[in-house]
């Protein structure tokens, strides 16, 4: 599992340079093409998946085909040994992160059976009608058929979300140690640091996941990204970033339904008199068509899933397809996600009028009592602590000249989408992490700029409290493993394989074997001479 997982790393950045060299962005940081790499291979199991079954053979001449990028394009790279070193130290603490014997609770109930059928069939017209989870689909499920390889079989379709964290991590370290950016905008690199030792510490363990924290994770890398480049000159390096930046935004929309509302954020450009020139010159540009090539690929595979454009925005539905969901099904889907968010509905509890529940503040009071208190309070608790300790680390008397920092309409923009958390799925993990986080962050980053710091001081405290965190990632997991090991009879020095916690291992084959029996009395297509199965099961 270990050899692969540093593998498929290494064949990501190989693909990150190839979007590179085909898009003109250049960068000296290897976390910005793995993040590219993986945007790219999203891109080809989307397309691949209509044709194709995603097997092991498959799969690993693609990965063999990424590595090779690396040996072609890598000279490029400035800094290459650091960022080479920076790249195994963070990917071997990424191994502890890895090993789990209990995945997220959704794996088993759709997380799994979505990317498993990939490696089985090309896709189907109407999945959607097995399970409400593949309604939705996310990219992170295609992006983990493409792990189904040989001897480790299924045993790789969890570390989608360690990538995502071990790229980001490479980018936001090489923020946090750029004197570029310290002597121009030095709110950046702490802004980068606060964010590191928050998504290390609080999004520590893998089983809670999922789909939500990787888009969280990128979503506050490309507001650090937004900040720094409406405050700077504009030039043809951060164009780079630029077109980075919205690459990113738009493939943060295609891992759940609910982040499309970030890419309004890419218009606020259009307010800056340093960036809209930049912003302009993107349209129709090859960087242009990438996003939307990522944003269609989305619509298309949630369009023949469910008959929605956007899943479960019952004004982007379509009634009159043989696979489609009636307006009806699709409301009670939209009250349950409000309904659970607001506290009214758990395992063993559901409230008796749901509507009234939901409507105006109803649930509020009973929010307060069962998720405030003590999810949300707790999480306060641990973000107070890490931003005192943070700030007494630089807390100096000396000040330094103030500059203006644009932050403002960016900020307000954070504050609506907390608006939208809050008034209708006020669940932390539906995007209340990172916004109450940023919330915070910003205003301290630039605050913590005004004390007066030559570079190698900073880097001093920086790099001390980079491995503390690292540190506390390594035995909070240690301790994670441990419970594991109490908990499940699981032992990752006997053997790496995950258990099936919470599903049955077969779990997925109740969709095979429904599949089978249906495509023997359902009807297809020819489509550029594959068949495209049409799955009707309501029917």
């Amino acid at each position: 599992m270990y050899l692969y997982f540093f593998f498929i790393s290494f064949s990501l950045v190989g693909y990150g340079f190839l979007v590179g060299k085909l898009l003109n962005i250049k960068s000296s940081s290897i976390g910005i093409y793995g993040i590219l790499g993986i945007t790219f291979s999203c891109i080809f199991s989307f397309l691949t998946s209509l044709f194709f079954i995603h097997s092991v053979f498959f799969n690993l001449f693609f990965w063999i085909v990424g590595l090779t990028f690396v040996f072609i394009f890598s000279k490029k790279i400035e800094n290459l040994k650091s960022e080479i070193i920076s790249f195994f130290i963070v990917f071997f603490i990424l191994t502890i992160f890895i090993t789990v014997g209990k995945n997220h609770d959704d794996f088993p109930y759709y997380h799994f059976p979505y990317t498993v059928f990939l490696t089985e069939f090309s896709h189907p017209i109407g999945f959607g009608q097995f399970n409400n989870g593949f309604r939705s689909p996310s990219s992170i499920f295609f992006l983990s058929s493409m792990f189904y390889l040989p001897v480790i079989g299924v045993y790789l379709f969890h570390i989608s979300s360690a990538l995502i964290l071990g790229f980001s991590n490479l980018v936001l370290i090489n923020f946090i140690f750029n004197k570029k950016y310290f002597n121009e905008s030095s709110y950046i690199n702490f802004l980068s640091l606060v964010s590191f030792v928050f998504i290390n510490i609080f999004f520590y363990r893998l089983a809670e996941h999922g789909t939500d924290r990787s888009g969280m994770i990128l979503t506050i890398l490309c507001l650090i990204l937004f900040i720094y480049l409406i405050n700077c000159k504009q030039n043809y390096e951060n164009l780079d970033l630029m077109k980075f930046l919205i690459i990113v935004i738009c493939f943060v929309s295609t891992i759940k339904p609910f982040y499309l509302i970030n890419l309004p954020i890419l218009f606020l450009f259009l307010f800056y008199r340093n960036t809209v020139n930049f912003f302009l010159k993107l349209f129709f540009s090859k960087t242009f068509f990438y996003c939307i090539l990522l944003l269609i690929f989305t619509i298309f595979f949630t369009f023949i899933n469910s008959g929605c454009l956007v899943y479960p925005a019952t004004f982007l539905c379509f009634e009159n397809f043989s696979w489609s969901f009636k307006d009806h099904e699709i409301n009670q889907v939209n009250i349950w996600f409000e309904l659970w968010s607001k506290g009214g509905a758990n395992p063993n509890y559901i409230v008796e009028n749901r509507l009234d529940y939901i409507a105006n503040f109803n649930w509020l009071t009973n929010w307060v009592e069962i998720y405030f208190f003590n999810k949300v309070s707790d999480y306060l608790a641990g973000l107070f602590v890490m931003i005192f300790i943070i700030f007494l680390s630089f807390y100096t008397k000396q000040k330094n000249e103030v500059y203006e920092v644009k932050f403002i309409l960016v900020y307000f923009f954070i504050f609506l989408l907390f608006c939208e958390w809050f008034l209708n799925h006020p669940s932390l993990r539906y995007g209340g992490y990172h916004l109450i986080a940023l919330m915070a962050f910003i205003p301290l980053s630039i605050y913590l700029s005004k004390f007066k710091f030559i570079f190698q001081d900073f880097v001093k405290r920086a790099f001390l409290i980079v491995t503390v965190t690292l540190l506390i990632f390594i035995l909070r997991n240690g301790i994670r493993l441990n419970d594991e090991f109490v908990k499940y009879d699981y032992n990752p020095l006997i053997n790496t394989n995950y258990k099936f916690i919470g599903g049955d291992k077969n779990f997925h084959l109740r969709y095979n074997k429904k599949f089978k029996k249906f495509k023997t009395e359902y009807p297809w297509f020819n489509f550029l001479g594959k068949k495209i199965y049409i799955t009707t099961l309501n029917n």
